[in-house]
């Protein structure tokens, strides 16, 4: 507390800088500084100043400002460990979700945009791999909760998926049975929904540039396919199983489609469809709409303009999103490799 002749005294004490020209251009009367206090010490300072005519700072003055600081002090440690909770949580979560493999033969790109609340880090996880035959395995999941524990079971979930999968040439209906019964196994507690697919080339499709596309989905949102002129099909079953951790003995159904060369499929968790002031047929409908604006765009590109419209400034949920384009003959580069089913 300096009660008179402040600004004297204070740049008495001060070198050059930007501070010094402040407290010349105030000119105080009067100055008082008081520590933020924080858990583990200050985390920053209240500095208050009267100028002459106000005369110097009372002892009540002082008194309300020691509880401003106080209270000040207290935002301020919290806001701190906010950010370093969430910087750990979505270290952890990135950490998890390795880049997708780079192929000559499939262009693969992957993005993960994190939920604006610390506490809402979820078990959002995507992966791709080949198989022992060649094939190329994709996978799209969330597991069911949202915080640090989902995370790791996301974690303990995508170990097993890409384990499995890649050790055997299994489809992914057969993937996934296979994986509800570890889960059952292991006692995990994991509950979670997924969508495994399957590219392969196989017969005159080779020459042609067409990629068959298997997939099973376990309760999760639809994967779309949009090809090079726009169209835009949402690969929905007749029905759709069971998710993954409820029932070991849950049957898992497979489904089949060609795609047309440089068509791109797309797989996504559901933080990208849905909010909480929209349903789920309302935000396929913006996908299907979005993904027919934007045919034919750098896949990149294509990634990360989707984001960007159809996720909020401070979205609700995580999003993960893989997308793949198998690379056609004319591109000079040669298609997928044959597989047997």
């Amino acid at each position: 507390m300096v009660p008179n002749n402040a600004t004297e005294e204070t740049l008495a004490l001060l070198g050059p800088g930007p501070l010094r020209g402040l407290i010349t251009l105030l000119a105080p009367e009067s100055l008082a500084v008081l520590p933020l206090p924080g858990p583990s010490g200050p985390v920053g300072m209240l500095t208050l100043a009267n100028s002459a005519s106000r005369g110097p700072l009372t002892s009540e003055e002082l008194a309300t400002a020691g509880h401003v600081a106080a209270r000040a002090g207290l935002v301020l440690a919290n806001a701190r460990l906010y950010r370093q909770q969430r910087g750990l949580a979505e270290g952890f979560q990135r950490s998890l979700l390795t880049p997708p493999p780079q192929s000559d033969v499939v262009q693969i790109v992957a993005r993960y945009v994190p939920a604006a609340q610390a506490a809402e880090v979820g078990g959002d996880w995507y992966d791709a791999f080949l198989q022992p035959n060649g094939a190329m395995a994709l996978v799209i999941g969330d597991v069911v909760g949202h915080d640090t524990q989902a995370a790791a079971a996301m974690g303990q979930i995508r170990s097993t998926v890409r384990t499995i999968g890649a050790e055997s040439n299994d489809g992914p209906a057969d993937l996934l049975r296979r994986v509800d019964r570890v889960l059952d196994t292991l006692q995990a507690g994991i509950v979670a929904t997924s969508v495994v697919a399957r590219l392969e080339q196989t017969g005159d499709g080779e020459s042609e540039g067409l990629t068959q596309l298997r997939w099973s989905n376990a309760g999760h949102p639809p994967p779309a396919t949009v090809t090079a002129d726009g169209r835009v099909r949402l690969l929905t079953a007749e029905r759709t199983d069971l998710l993954l951790g409820v029932d070991p003995d849950a049957p898992r159904r497979e489904s089949l489609v060609t795609l047309d060369p440089d068509a791109v499929l797309l797989l996504y968790t559901d933080g990208l469809v849905e909010r909480r002031d929209q349903d789920l047929d309302h935000g396929l409908d913006r996908l299907r709409r979005t993904l027919a604006d934007l045919a034919g765009w750098d896949l990149e590109e294509m990634c990360d303009e989707l984001l960007a419209r159809m996720v909020p400034a401070s979205p609700d949920d995580d999003v993960a999103v893989i997308a793949v384009r198998a690379r056609s003959a004319q591109t000079g580069v040669d298609p997928l490799p044959s597989t047997s089913l």
